[in-house]
């Protein structure tokens, strides 16, 4: 196989191309010193003499391409032929080929893609229009118990979590424990209601103050948090004082730092008042819920 010139039109640069080399892509090559692009068949240089009168002393021949042996043709011949008979392959009872579900693979996904079910989630099951189907007074009146239903399930809930609305609210109050005596249910008060006062005993310390000592019985099913203690004194049956007493003042020193009174477990409390026993008649306890 002889090789044949091309010049570069461009550089007028020489180099040295095969027969093979100039059948691949109709001869358009990319010249390397100036990245111009040719066609090497139309720029051949065919005479020697021309050669030596046309070019430059200072161009010089450059081999560029490699040469593709026969063997490396057939080679590339049978893996062309390979892959052929591959695309023309078809799977066991099917008339499709692999050449044909690929071109219509992309057509078939563009069809299906913008596709969505109708769901009709506007209408009914008698497939008419919802704005078409006429509110009776029924409906009306069933969301309408319906909505007092849910706002007074939330308001029963905040006055449970909140006890503190209750003793502000006599109102409310009543409302709430008439509501927990249709549902049986125990609200708070009722609660620490069962919490007992046991071996209360009154004792002078000094002139202007007095001692008052028991201890705590708790009868509910449940451990309670530590309850209030309100002293009412009385004198000539009327009541002259009041005193809320919080835990941390009635408890002993051994069950400081305690919180919760458990089931059936008296705890002693002790504290002080400031006033004379001989100035008051009677007195009274009273357990109140923190």
């Amino acid at each position: 196989m002889s090789d044949k010139q091309t010049r570069c039109p461009n550089c007028l640069t020489l180099y040295k191309v095969s027969v093979m080399q100039l059948t691949v892509a109709e001869g358009r090559v990319c010249c390397p010193k100036c990245s111009a692009e040719f066609n090497a068949l139309l720029n051949l240089v065919v005479n020697q003499n021309d050669l030596i009168e046309t070019s430059p002393p200072r161009t010089v021949t450059q081999p560029i391409f490699q040469q593709i042996s026969r063997e490396e043709l057939v080679d590339f011949k049978l893996e062309k032929q390979n892959l052929a008979d591959f695309f023309n392959r078809k799977i066991k009872n099917s008339n499709i080929d692999l050449r044909t579900y690929l071109n219509t693979l992309k057509f078939v996904e563009d069809n299906t893609l913008n596709t969505f079910p109708s769901l009709h989630l506007a209408t009914h099951h008698n497939h008419k229009p919802h704005t078409q189907i006429q509110k009776t007074r029924l409906y009306y009146i069933m969301w309408t118990l319906i909505n007092i239903a849910l706002v007074s399930i939330l308001s029963f809930q905040v006055l449970w979590f909140n006890p503190n609305l209750l003793d502000r609210y006599p109102i409310l109050n009543t409302v709430f424990t008439q509501t927990c005596s249709i549902l049986r249910c125990e609200t708070i008060d009722q609660r620490y209601k069962q919490i007992l006062v046991k071996n209360l005993q009154v004792k002078v310390i000094t002139i202007n103050e007095t001692e008052f000592s028991g201890q705590l019985l708790n009868q509910f099913s449940k451990s309670l948090e530590l309850p209030l203690i309100k002293v009412s004194l009385y004198k000539e049956n009327q009541q002259i004082k009041t005193f809320i007493v919080s835990s941390d003042e009635y408890l002993v020193e051994s069950l400081t730092g305690i919180r919760r009174i458990p089931q059936n477990s008296p705890y002693t409390f002790k504290f002080t008042l400031p006033i004379s026993k001989n100035s008051i008649d009677s007195w009274k306890l009273e357990i109140i819920h923190p």
